[in-house]
């Protein structure tokens, strides 16, 4: 158990979150050995093993502290229980409205695609100047995602619809990560973009580094009062916050890099993970992985919240431009 910027993580074996009052009380085989006042955090973070009282869902909710169950071998079974969703109703009206219009969710969603396949250009451009070895390989994938971007700038002239968009993003994706692949020593085993569970460390660290920062679009999105189910690139699906997807597509270039740098620098290192079924950040990784986790999340996070209060501002000039 360790509190980090106002987040609790519990990642240890046979711990369980009991509450009395508006205390988390912890208890390890039994036998309690800490208690946190909910005033001082902001989020819980809990491996699928921790025990949860059932009253402790429903204080966290009155208390409007995010808690999110981090599940990295079914990564479909990650849970997030976030604070109640505030601001205007008549807003969300409009954002309802604006779902229904294919043009705009068109040009929103090309929009996030731009910065995107930018960003994905950007970083590629650092790691050819890094290794020059690879400067052939990293050189042609930049030039072919500049040309989608080049599509992208064209805006709906190019691109008539969502599934042509999405066409173009699955395409920079691959191309993206057929280089990105190559920055990484052949012992750590990546390949290429798998889950589900990952196979190799680096997928094991992508993979719960876009959880967690999908819980902070989450959280961001819900400041503003937006719906975060109602996204335009990814479409309403059961139990997806698509509007966090959006909004974190903009992001996963920086993350990579950021994942990239903590491998480059030994931050992160082969024997931090455990490969069975699957490939697991081990109790010595999980430490490390969250220490620089800490150090990260505040800048990504003013980040996805200026994103979600961007989407509010284009929501709101819309539902002033209605009246």
């Amino acid at each position: 158990m360790v509190i980090i910027m106002k987040t609790l993580f519990v990642e240890k074996k046979a711990m369980e979150i009991r509450y009395e009052r508006a205390c988390l009380l912890l208890y390890h085989e039994g036998k309690r050995v800490s208690s946190v006042p909910l005033a001082q955090l902001e989020r819980i973070i809990v491996a699928p093993h921790v025990a949860l009282a059932a009253g402790v869902l429903g204080l966290v909710a009155e208390k409007e502290v995010a808690l999110l169950v981090v599940n990295t071998r079914f990564p479909s079974r990650t849970a997030v229980l976030a604070g109640a969703m505030k601001g205007d109703v008549h807003r969300r009206l409009k954002q309802y409205q604006l779902q229904q219009d294919d043009t705009f969710r068109l040009h929103w969603a090309i929009f996030l695609v731009r910065i995107k396949t930018l960003r994905q250009c950007r970083f590629l451009m650092q790691l050819s100047h890094k290794r020059p070895d690879l400067r052939y390989q990293l050189t042609k994938a930049i030039s072919s995602l500049q040309q989608i971007n080049s599509d992208l700038n064209k805006g709906e002239s190019e691109i008539s619809s969502l599934p042509s968009l999405r066409g173009k993003e699955g395409v920079a994706a691959a191309i993206y990560f057929k280089a990105f692949v190559q920055v990484f020593p052949d012992s750590l085993g990546f390949t290429g973009r798998n889950r589900r569970p990952p196979t190799d460390p680096v997928n094991a660290a992508l993979s719960l580094a876009y959880t967690l920062f999908y819980q902070e679009a989450v959280s961001a999105i819900k400041t503003t009062g937006l719906d975060s189910s109602l996204g335009c690139l990814h479409e309403p699906y059961y139990s997806r916050d698509s509007l966090a997807c959006d909004l974190l597509e903009p992001l996963r270039p920086l993350i990579d890099a950021w994942l990239y740098q903590l491998f480059n620098q030994r931050s992160l290192k082969k024997d931090d993970f455990t490969v069975s079924d699957a490939c697991l950040l081990n109790a010595k990784g999980k430490q490390r992985f969250y220490e620089e986790f800490r150090l990260k999340v505040p800048a990504f996070r003013r980040l996805l919240r200026r994103y979600a209060r961007f989407s509010e501002n284009v929501v709101r000039h819309y539902e002033c431009t209605s009246h």
